[in-house]
């Protein structure tokens, strides 16, 4: 019963060895927020650019601000390199744009370049979600789409090799 009074903090010196031990728990298992501050800082200017440049693209493009929204993840790989994941929500206007997300996608890569040297060393990833409806407000593929289709080769062998350089398991560790 002793020890039991001693955990829950019966007696004065069992409620300072809890909080000692509370303290020393807490500072072992939960990151602090300095650990946590750098490598979202780190990636504020890159946030607001990625940003920036995805609405530029946008007005180039002659495309709805209300169709595309931005969602990007911070990240730091098991080496340590601070960067992000970026993905463009499609909300609107899935069958107008659907043609075209390869050009607007290499616009949006030529425009980021323009402000920074190497952006593919800290953006990881441009990935695509259309969550609007189709004009139709069907979401099956166009009659004329051909299911058994295979990507082209070399997509096939880089995918089957492993992709980019990051794995999905360095999206796991966060920041």
């Amino acid at each position: 019963m002793g020890l039991l009074k001693r955990l829950l903090g019966g007696g004065v010196s069992g409620a300072k060895a809890v909080s000692k031990a509370g303290a020393a728990a807490s500072t072992q298992f939960h990151e602090s927020e300095t650990t946590a501050q750098p490598a979202s800082s780190a990636n504020a200017p890159r946030r607001e650019l990625v940003q920036v440049v995805l609405r530029d693209t946008m007005r180039k493009h002659a495309i709805p601000s209300d169709w595309i929204d931005c969602r990007i993840l911070s990240v730091v790989t098991r080496q340590h390199q601070v960067g992000m994941h970026v993905q463009f929500i499609v909300r609107d206007g899935e069958d107008k744009l659907l043609p075209y997300v390869r050009a607007f996608q290499k616009t949006f890569w030529t425009e980021l370049e323009k402000f920074e040297a190497q952006p593919r060393e800290w953006l990881f990833s441009v990935a695509w979600q259309f969550e609007g409806a189709t004009r139709n407000g069907r979401s099956d593929p166009p009659p004329d789409w051909d299911v058994d289709t295979q990507p082209p080769e070399d997509t096939r062998a880089h995918s089957e090799a492993g992709g980019a350089d990051t794995s999905v398991q360095d999206a796991d560790e966060l920041a």
